[in-house]
């Protein structure tokens, strides 16, 4: 009677079997299992590769070298805690900023009243003198009259009016046609009239300096006086024309 099964009687049979399961066991290995092994093995190599690496550069390094890598890395982090404080304070400026800016408009307007005042398109008034040039021959010649505006400047003149005509740094001093003596194209007349705003105890004395303006004058047949005053004020302005080439570059 059978009991469902069967084995081999034979040792033929035994050895097919045997052999039979041996190749049912056997691992078959496929082209995408070959491709996976060898990529996770150059994964393997490169990561050990860059560890060796790294061990080996510090390893390898010098007290000295490795004092210098310290040193940069403090000075690195100094840098960035400086950068840090200066992040610091402009946060706190832009906070601050209405009371700046307050401040800064009403710097930038004093300049701005400065500024006009140099430039000539602003009437001026403050300590100075007046300076009369007497001139009854008529001799009294353009060089001299700008060597008087010149030793005025030279003196710390800041603001200067011959006649109506308001002194800039572009006014000429020139002889019309008829002898006259004309100041950026405008005629002026004897005696001749120089309001001048600065310090009368510098500019007075500078005038009169042996050799100097009131010597030129005299030397032209005129006379030069000069009387001090607490409130010079100067009206005359001159207009500034646009210009016509230059553009601002912003």
């Amino acid at each position: 009677m059978s009991d469902g099964t069967r084995s081999p009687h034979t040792p033929q049979q035994q050895r097919l079997a045997w052999r039979r399961l041996r190749e049912t066991l056997r691992p078959r290995t496929t082209v995408p299992q070959v491709i996976v092994g060898l990529l996770c093995l150059l994964v393997g190599l490169s990561i050990a590769a860059q560890v060796r690496q790294g061990d080996d550069s510090l390893e390898g390094a010098s007290q000295q070298e490795l004092v210098r890598l310290l040193d940069e890395s403090g000075r690195h982090a100094s840098d960035l805690e400086v950068e840090n404080a200066e992040l610091d304070r402009t946060l706190e400026a832009l906070r601050s900023g209405r009371e700046d800016d307050v401040a800064a408009q009403n710097a930038a307007e004093e300049r701005l009243a400065d500024l006009e005042i140099l430039a000539g398109t602003a009437p001026a008034h403050g300590r100075g003198i007046v300076v009369s040039i007497a001139d009854p021959s008529q001799g009294l010649r353009a060089p001299t009259l700008l060597g008087v505006i010149q030793e005025l400047r030279n003196a710390g003149a800041e603001v200067i009016q011959v006649g109506e005509v308001r002194v800039v740094a572009s006014t000429s001093i020139t002889t019309g046609p008829d002898g006259r003596l004309l100041v950026d194209g405008t005629r002026i007349e004897a005696p001749y009239e120089i309001r001048a705003i600065g310090d009368p105890s510098v500019m007075e004395p500078a005038l009169r300096i042996p050799g100097g303006a009131a010597d030129s004058v005299a030397g032209d047949g005129g006379t030069l006086a000069a009387t001090g005053d607490d409130d010079i004020r100067i009206e005359a302005v001159v207009e500034l024309r646009a210009p016509e080439h230059s553009r601002v570059v912003k």
